[in-house]
């Protein structure tokens, strides 16, 4: 257990606000990945190039997706967070699928 003070004015994190401030960082590093996607784009044969373009808008669909599901859940109220919180794990699970597949079928 840590034995120091709460610095005065310091706010401890509740579980709600840890789990979108947690979602926000990992969708914001997807994003990030996606882009680094794209620009791989160009590099890729021209036969491979119509499959990569398909995974990589399915891969953005679903981010926007996650996205809109965030931006609820972060509006919600405490009676419907925990739904919210459950759409937004779907959407997450979704993004990291077509994430892990963009991985799989086309490392850099």
């Amino acid at each position: 257990m840590n034995d120091k003070p709460i610095a005065a004015g310091a706010k401890i994190m509740e579980p709600r606000e840890n789990y979108q401030a947690q979602m926000e960082k990992q969708l914001n590093e997807w994003k990030a990945q996606t882009e680094r996607f794209k620009a791989g784009a160009e590099q890729i044969e021209a036969n491979s190039k119509a499959q990569y373009d398909k995974q990589l808008e399915k891969l953005r669909a679903a981010q926007a997706d996650a996205w809109e599901n965030f931006y609820k859940l972060k509006g919600a109220t405490e009676s419907n967070w925990a739904e919210f919180k459950t759409h937004m794990d779907k959407a997450g699970g979704e993004v990291k699928a077509a994430f892990e597949k963009m991985t799989t079928n086309f490392k850099h």
